[in-house]
């Protein structure tokens, strides 16, 4: 018999969350797991990608503005869903950290549950609203606690102690061999092949991802006679805000703004620095698929995998935009990095093992 087991995120818009859930999805066994995606909102440029033996089960939440209205059309949707699947799966997974739908749907699917946390909240929340918000996730009620990276880990539990010994590290998954193929689509957008080219792919957030930060960075390095161009792919609530920012710096020359792609891939092939600004972040995907084309990183954040020395691939660069400044310029002006291969296959291998311990319910400590 085939174990049945659940998976519930909010929606498949374009996101590392998403890209995340769809790699891990296509890593799983179906000849030993019969597998359900539950989404908020059945919805999002994503929902192709899912593997064709998930079941998607559209809970369709109801956002109405009318609060009484909104509270009874979600509570008979609860109802409904409880009705057939309570304590149903042998494994359930709520893997939108954010979602207090998933959460409370999560553990009254299944005993053997976990919760993956993506970010580290503890750079952006107070001690006290960070414990809030997990015990209103009810986090104590998991048997597992599975985070993205093990900063995030040691960062939460040295503010909820409790969770400790259900805490556990896995890395995300990315599927090597299409971000390969997927690269080689042709684009409308030339490189200048006398400039540097810097690269940010993700979401227009300025209070999260400061790329206003990386189009200071950029007119400083023309200032100081570097040629460099500065590609942004994404979208967000800022996006006019970069916009305005750019036109008054009169960088438009330089930086690019393209929107959102669905494959990011031939941008990243064609630049010379994957940039990340972030004031936090779990553990971006978009780390690993850089790795994966041997382009370098510049991040203003640190984290590690457990099978790759992330600092052989890329520099750490200080939040302060004024000695990042100094620092950026430093690395184009003097980089001596050369990309090592790496064995993504025996990566993935390694990582479905801890994914299968989790879906069995074995005592793993990762």
């Amino acid at each position: 018999m085939k174990k049945k087991i659940i998976f519930m995120s909010y929606s498949l818009c374009i996101g590392g969350i998403e890209k995340a859930l769809i790699e891990l999805l296509n890593k799983l066994d179906y000849s030993k797991y019969d597998v359900t995606l539950l989404l908020e909102k059945k919805e999002g440029e994503f929902i192709d990608k899912i593997n064709k033996n998930v079941r998607i089960y559209n809970y369709n939440i109801c956002c109405s503005n009318n609060i009484i209205y909104r509270k009874i059309i979600n509570g008979l949707k609860r109802l409904k869903y409880l009705l057939f699947n309570y304590m149903k799966y042998d494994f359930a997974c709520c893997f939108a950290t954010y979602s207090k739908p998933c959460s409370m749907l999560t553990l009254k699917s299944s005993k053997n549950t976990c919760l993956y946390v993506h970010g580290d909240y503890t750079y952006e929340f107070n001690k006290k609203d960070v414990v809030n918000f997990f015990e209103n996730q009810d986090i104590y009620s998991y048997k597992k606690i599975v985070f993205v990276s093990k900063e995030s880990k040691d960062n939460l539990i040295k503010i909820i102690p409790k969770i400790k010994d259900k805490s556990i590290v896995i890395n995300n998954f990315v599927n090597n061999r299409e971000i390969i193929e997927l690269s080689k689509e042709k684009i409308i957008e030339k490189k200048d092949k006398n400039r540097k080219l810097l690269l940010y792919v993700g979401r227009l957030d300025e209070k999260v991802k400061q790329i206003s930060k990386m189009i200071e960075v950029t007119e400083y390095l023309i200032k100081n006679n570097i040629n460099v161009d500065f590609w942004i792919v994404g979208n967000g609530k800022d996006y006019k805000y970069y916009e305005n920012l750019i036109k008054e710096k009169n960088l438009s020359g330089n930086i690019k703004l393209l929107g959102e792609k669905l494959n990011p891939y031939p941008y990243m092939k064609l630049c010379d620095y994957l940039v990340i600004t972030s004031k936090h972040e779990g553990f971006p995907v978009t780390f690993l698929e850089a790795l994966v084309l041997k382009k370098q990183i510049i991040s203003t954040i640190s984290v590690s995998d457990d099978e790759i020395d992330l600092n052989n691939y890329g520099y750490i660069v200080s939040h302060d935009v004024n000695i990042m400044k100094k620092q950026i310029l430093d690395i184009i002006t003097h980089n001596n990095k050369n990309n090592k291969n790496i064995d993504f296959n025996k990566i993935s291998n390694n990582r479905v093992k801890k994914i299968e311990a989790l879906i069995e319910g074995d005592n793993i400590e990762v």
